[in-house]
């Protein structure tokens, strides 16, 4: 009798033409670049620093009102004291130091880390700078909030009419930009020289310019990208602290500030990994390559090889 056959089961084959799919590989995030510039910024620091030296110039206003309160009233001035005297020492000292020290840690911390190249390597330069500015706007508007909230604070201690904050407002926006500005310009510096020292020895060096720029010549201050603090608050121009076109002045000499080293930074981060590139290229030309060790059998073929014999492993008593 003989044995039923079955066919065999018909399998489904890929056309010839059809090629294997790869894995697509997934672009860079820059949402979760910001989330790490937010993890890795030094903010245990900053904020608590921000907030006393802010209360410390405010504390020069209220007690400039405090003295001549009467001279004040007779003139109707409130708001526009407070915010003069404070700003003498916030936009022109304080707040230049305290952002340039900031991101000058930040930059230092990058190059330690060696993530400038790590992100040429992996091509995500891209991702990683937009995060920077992302984090950097998000310093800005909070910074400029913190120091508003304590002026409103002060202004209520001396009795002020809250009415009066209005014209204000709009400062926040570009006092935020201004901050901004001034951290791109340092991430820049950042990129290009590595030690903190020497940020920060730049950082100060653009400070103490700005003092007479402010003072003096002040169409030349918008040279000075740490002295951009003191035109975005209006300090010297309070007759301006609501105008649109001042506003409007401010805010686009801010973002200048912070397109052009955005630009230079994209490039010093590029030169500097192509330049790494070369040195691991040369070195790698230079070194000898090292041989492997031969074997016995390998340098003399006709010796053969005898494997050793097994030996059991001995038992020892405990007692």
């Amino acid at each position: 009798m003989s044995t039923p056959t079955f066919p065999a089961p018909a399998i489904p084959m890929r056309p010839a033409s059809a090629a294997p799919r790869l894995p697509q590989r997934r672009r860079p995030s820059v949402r979760a670049a910001w989330r790490w510039e937010n993890r890795k910024a030094p903010n245990r620091w900053y904020w608590p620093v921000t907030a006393i030296l802010n209360a410390l110039s405010l504390a020069s206003g209220y007690a400039q009102y405090v003295s001549e309160r009467d001279i004040f009233v007779s003139q109707g001035v409130t708001w526009e004291i407070l915010w003069a005297q404070a700003m003498i020492l916030g936009a022109m000292l304080f707040l230049p130091l305290t952002i340039g020290g900031f991101t000058a840690q930040m930059a230092t911390g990058e190059h330690e880390g060696r993530n400038w190249q790590r992100m040429t390597a992996g091509r995500l330069e891209t991702a990683m700078i937009a995060g920077k500015l992302l984090h950097g706007l998000q310093v800005g508007f909070l910074t400029s909030l913190v120091f508003f909230i304590e002026f409103a604070a002060t202004g209520m201690l001396l009795g002020f009419d809250l009415t009066g904050l209005a014209p204000f407002l709009p400062r926040i926006v570009t006092m935020a930009l201004a901050v901004w500005a001034i951290e791109v310009f340092v991430m820049w510096v950042g990129a290009v020289l590595k030690s903190f020292a020497a940020i920060t020895i730049t950082v100060l060096i653009g400070v103490v310019l700005g003092f007479p720029l402010s003072t003096m010549m002040p169409p030349l201050a918008v040279l000075d990208p740490l002295a951009l603090l003191t035109s975005a608050s209006a300090a010297r121009s309070l007759e301006d602290i609501s105008s649109p076109g001042s506003l409007l002045a401010s805010s686009i000499i801010c973002l200048v500030w912070v397109g052009v080293p955005t630009l230079a930074l994209r490039r010093s981060v590029k030169k500097q990994s192509r330049r790494r590139l070369r040195w691991i290229r040369l070195t790698t030309l230079l070194t000898p390559p090292v041989a492997a060790p031969q074997s016995p059998t390998a340098a003399h073929p006709g010796i053969q090889h005898i494997p050793r014999p097994h030996r059991p492993h001995r038992i020892r008593p405990l007692l």
